[in-house]
């Protein structure tokens, strides 16, 4: 991994001056210098992230990164992943020696996945996540990208964040204090509570684009955006992409919601026999780290579902995981989404199959907002009887985790 190292001398991180992060790169660089070893970094302050991460960079040594919060199961995987017992930690970051796999090729590796398929940690570089932040940058006209990352720096949706304003000379702050002409990266849900509060929206009028991700975006929450003429921009990625891959520019968007996304950089979206997407870029990552190899000379075939249209813009449908089979009938829980969110009072709804002896699984819808109590005869009109949920619960906030991830009941 190479970088300019000047580059880092610049005033380029909120809360920090480029003088004192670079001096503080170069001290951390030296005590590591000549381990050979895997620098883990689970800092959860930004800034000591920003440090660990350069100063390990600089030295040349691969990266795995960590989730602080994870629990128990999680470190065990991912402890066996990188093939170590736990160890002591350097205050919030730990090392380890790391498997010949790394030591000719420096790799970073991000976390995916949680609890119900495992921890796997997908294998990308620097070129890689350069190739995502230049393809991005293109994308947006060229400017230098800004950032106000709410978004944790050990999930890729974050860390890419960080390396937009390297690479593109631009300038990160790790809070949405001020936004005006920065780029926002939200999951559906954020934006949904910044939309009840008038401040936030005015706020979120001035900046230059609002990346919604990470999870289908509402049709109620994309037509109230675009009541409001937000700078919204719907976009498709995932770890294995180095996020983004593919969007909705905000002019289409504020036109109509529902047209298709556009390829970023010089990727390329295909849809295979099967109707999964599969996706060809430079951003694209090598790999599970740990994992079987992958033959991605033909691209990466995601676990999505979608169709390009005849203007060659990519509609994902869903994830293939996501379709509930109850009592041997399929059912799309998008399709449930917009039928429950388009009855009057509803504002956020989640359809989630859940196990159940009777029907292998059930369909169960979360929602806020007003209580409902004729629910049935509001769906009967709009979905088949075997497509009507079982349950229908009523909560204050959606059980999804920061990214946006549905939190299976325990």
């Amino acid at each position: 991994m190479e970088f300019d190292l000047k580059s880092l001398d610049r005033d380029w991180i909120e809360g920090i001056s480029g003088q004192e992060l670079l001096a503080r790169v170069q001290c951390r660089a030296k005590s590591i210098q000549g381990q050979d070893e895997l620098i883990v970094i689970d800092r959860i302050d930004p800034h000591d992230f920003t440090i660990e991460l350069f100063a390990a960079i600089l030295v040349g040594r691969s990266i795995a990164l960590a989730n602080p919060n994870w629990g128990a199961q999680e470190r065990k995987q991912f402890d066996a992943l990188i093939g170590r017992g736990v160890a002591p930690s350097d205050s919030r970051s730990s090392r380890t020696n790391y498997p010949s796999a790394c030591r000719q090729n420096k790799v970073i590796l991000v976390p995916t996945g949680g609890t119900t398929n495992g921890i796997k940690l997908a294998i990308h570089t620097w070129k890689t996540l350069e190739s995502a932040c230049k393809g991005l940058q293109q994308f947006l006209g060229g400017a230098a990208i800004d950032s106000c990352c709410v978004l944790p720096l050990y999930h890729v949706s974050g860390l890419i964040q960080l390396f937009r304003a390297y690479h593109s000379g631009g300038y990160i702050r790790f809070d949405e204090d001020e936004v005006e002409d920065c780029c926002l990266s939200y999951v559906p849900t954020q934006l949904s509570r910044a939309l009840s509060d008038e401040k936030r929206i005015q706020a979120l009028s001035t900046t230059r684009v609002i990346f919604v991700g990470g999870a289908p975006m509402p049709q109620s929450l994309a037509k109230e955006a675009r009541k409001l003429k937000l700078p919204v921009m719907p976009v498709y990625g995932m770890t294995e992409t180095a996020a983004m891959v593919a969007a909705i520019p905000v002019a289409d968007f504020l036109t109509d919601s529902r047209i298709g996304a556009l390829p970023i950089g010089d990727a390329k979206i295909e849809i295979d026999s099967s109707g999964r997407i599969c996706i060809q870029s430079p951003a694209l990552f090598k790999g599970y780290y740990g994992g079987e190899v992958l033959d991605l000379t033909r691209g990466y075939l995601s676990g999505d579902e979608g169709y390009i249209d005849e203007s060659e813009r990519l509609h994902v449908s869903g994830r293939i995981d996501r379709l509930v089979i109850s009592g041997g009938e399929k059912i799309d829980p998008h399709e449930v989404e917009d039928a429950v969110g388009a009855i009057s009072g509803i504002e956020e709804v989640l359809a989630v199959g859940l196990p159940d002896v009777e029907w292998g699984q059930k369909l169960v819808v979360y929602y806020t907002g007003q209580e409902l109590v004729d629910w049935k005869k509001h769906l009967k009109e709009q979905l088949v009887s075997y497509k009507l949920p079982k349950e229908m619960l009523r909560v204050d906030r959606l059980p999804l985790d920061e990214k946006g991830k549905f939190l299976k009941p325990s």
